[in-house]
């Protein structure tokens, strides 16, 4: 038969209790990993509860400021001190109630590089803005009647290639739709 040897059985105590060295202080490790996970997920929480609720008083004050802006802009669009258009002024003119041959006359204008005047823009953005106020701002789209639709990512403000997108693809119409992606909580200013 085997016998052990005093030596042999103190060196498999040595390798166990090395064994549960390891052992305890690879859980020690863990145990201080999963509480740092944690302190790292509570702090980006409070972070996150933080942020939104900067941006919902952000939202809270912009519609404030919306709702003053509101009639200032009307009074500015009414009253007689709007922007005269000088006698040897040269670019589009537009006419209110705005028509798409006025879009398609624009588009043609700023590709020669013509400028728009500030009271015409004036116009523009006073009867956008009565036409978005009566929208939803999220629209459903029934795609079964429809053979295409145009996604349009950020142009990132680049006028020339918006202009290229509808003289290849068409100007926007109920058969000829695009939707422009800008992602989340994004606008975008083409000038």
């Amino acid at each position: 038969m085997y016998q052990q040897s005093s030596s042999s059985s103190s060196s498999f105590g040595n390798a166990a209790t090395k064994i549960q060295g390891v052992f305890r202080n690879h859980r020690a490790r863990l145990r201080l990993k999963n509480e740092a996970a944690w302190k790292i997920h509570e702090k980006l929480d409070d972070s996150n509860e933080q942020t939104e609720a900067k941006l919902s008083d952000m939202f809270k004050k912009l519609m404030k400021a919306s709702d003053i802006l509101s009639p200032s802009v009307t009074k500015l669009l009414q009253k007689p001190g709007l922007p005269l258009v000088e006698a040897n002024y040269r670019g589009p003119r537009i006419e209110s109630p705005i028509k798409r041959s006025v879009f398609i006359d624009l588009i043609e204008a700023f590709q020669k590089g013509e400028i728009l005047h500030e009271k015409y823009v004036y116009v523009i953005v006073h009867q956008a803005r009565v036409i978005l106020k009566t929208l939803p701002n999220v629209n459903h789209i029934n795609l079964t009647n429809l053979h295409h639709i145009f996604i349009i990512g950020d142009l990132h403000e680049q006028l020339p290639d918006l202009l290229h997108i509808f003289n290849v693809n068409g100007l926007p119409a109920t058969d000829n739709p695009y939707i422009f992606n800008h992602g989340r909580r994004k606008i975008s200013f083409v000038g």
